[in-house]
């Protein structure tokens, strides 16, 4: 029977069955395409050894590295964590490992190393994700206090993997820090340790950071800054009266585990240890740009031209050790960059890295960052993020706010400058 002889209503009928099904297909398709998913993509290779590199610019990328344990780099984007290696290569290289998720977005990434490294996520539905950093499977995932709606990390991905907004590591403990509570977690297996009520509230919750064993956060509308010990989540004594702003020193990766604390209020500025289970006074430290490193507080007479640098004892200010440019140096003094585990770095106008002993202060590296295929720019930095001998730089244009667009912003398209001390 041909399709022209079929009555009006069977034909209607054929024509509304193949519409159902057809309309029943695109729906599996977008489904499938749109619905939510998580995409798991293991490593194939053997965790990578260590690399220590030499001393000078090694690369340009696209993306902010966060190096773990010299072993991989680490990156981040809206919807995706994903690692490589070597951690010393000039570029980025294909995934070691990845972990994509959609229709969350990525909101923080921490990562915690040693003998169990694993690589814990935040997304904007509240899942706490944690990855084995040696085999890119995920450990656990559990659901967590949500810390943001929506991706911040721009084009690098920077404040994502080195200033995750609420999200902490501590001497064992991952902590959450939301906006009704603060939590723990075991960062092996995800179990959750402890939980209290945030002791600031939403609306006066300025600065927040850890040490090795505390949590603390700057109560902007109290005037003090409240902690709580991160072993057991028990409140201890607040910092201060009167605290407008406190300054986290010498963090390892941006607000977590924090060597100390600058706090100031109307009778002046004052520097605070954290290095113990407790706090302790650290005169030196309360100068402006003041870094610990190798145990000793470092200070400059400007830290923007540093002239020369000072090792103190960081309880008494005895002065240990000073450090001056070598005679016949007539270059513009260096910045005061940041402390590296045992050295503290300096950045020269010329684009020149000083690696100075926190220990000696004897000088052990001025090595340029100047790559030959890049042209000599001058820039600022938003982001300085060292781990071990890495250094990588967030470079800037000169004077850039930070509402400007990606383009009018960053450097260049592979603005992040990968380097070693």
């Amino acid at each position: 029977m041909r399709w022209r002889t079929l009555p009006r209503g069977a034909r209607l009928a054929v024509i509304g069955a193949v519409s159902v099904a057809l309309l029943a297909a695109a729906g599996l398709v977008a489904w499938r395409v749109l619905g939510p998913a998580d995409v798991v993509t293991p490593a194939t290779k053997p965790y990578p050894e260590p690399v220590i590199p030499a001393p000078g610019a090694i690369g340009v990328l696209v993306s902010a590295p966060l190096v773990l344990d010299d072993r991989i780099r680490v990156f981040a984007t809206k919807r995706q964590v994903w690692a490589d290696a070597p951690p010393n290569f000039k570029y980025e290289r294909s995934a070691l490992w990845s972990l994509r998720r959609w229709p969350a977005q990525l909101i923080g990434v921490v990562a915690v190393g040693g003998g169990s490294p694993v690589v814990v996520s935040s997304w904007s539905d509240g899942e706490l994700v944690g990855t084995d950093a040696r085999t890119g499977t995920v450990a656990w995932q559990i659901h967590a206090e949500p810390l943001g709606d929506a991706y911040t990390g721009r084009r690098t991905g920077a404040s994502t993997v080195y200033q995750p907004p609420g999200l902490f590591t501590t001497d064992g403990s991952v902590v959450v820090a939301g906006p009704a509570h603060v939590t723990a977690y075991d960062p092996t297996t995800g179990a959750q340790r402890w939980q209290v009520a945030a002791p600031a509230g939403r609306d006066c919750r300025g600065t927040d950071l850890t040490s090795d064993r505390q949590y603390l956060v700057h109560d902007t509308c109290a005037g003090t800054v409240r902690r709580i010990d991160t072993t057991t989540g028990t409140a201890l004594a607040d910092l201060g009266s009167g605290v407008t702003t406190a300054e986290p020193v010498s963090c390892a990766v941006g607000h977590s585990h924090c060597q100390g604390v600058r706090l100031t209020n109307t009778n002046g500025t004052e520097g605070l240890l954290l290095t113990g289970p407790d706090t302790e006074p650290s005169p030196p430290l309360a100068a402006a740009g003041s870094l610990l490193a190798a145990g000793l507080a470092v200070t400059a007479p400007d830290p923007a031209a540093a002239t020369h640098l000072d090792g103190h004892d960081p309880r008494t200010g005895a002065v240990r050790w000073t450090w001056q440019p070598p005679t016949g140096d007539n270059t513009p003094p260096p910045r005061l960059l940041a402390a590296a585990g045992d050295r503290v770095l300096l950045l020269a106008p010329d684009h020149t890295l000083i690696a100075v002993s926190a220990t000696s202060g004897k000088e052990l590296s001025r090595s340029s960052l100047q790559l030959y295929y890049e042209p000599d720019f001058t820039y600022d930095l938003a982001q300085v993020h060292t781990s071990g001998r890495y250094v990588a730089l967030v470079r800037t244009l000169p004077g850039a706010p930070t509402t400007a667009p990606d383009d009018d912003y960053y450097l260049t398209p592979r603005t992040v400058l990968l380097a070693a001390s």
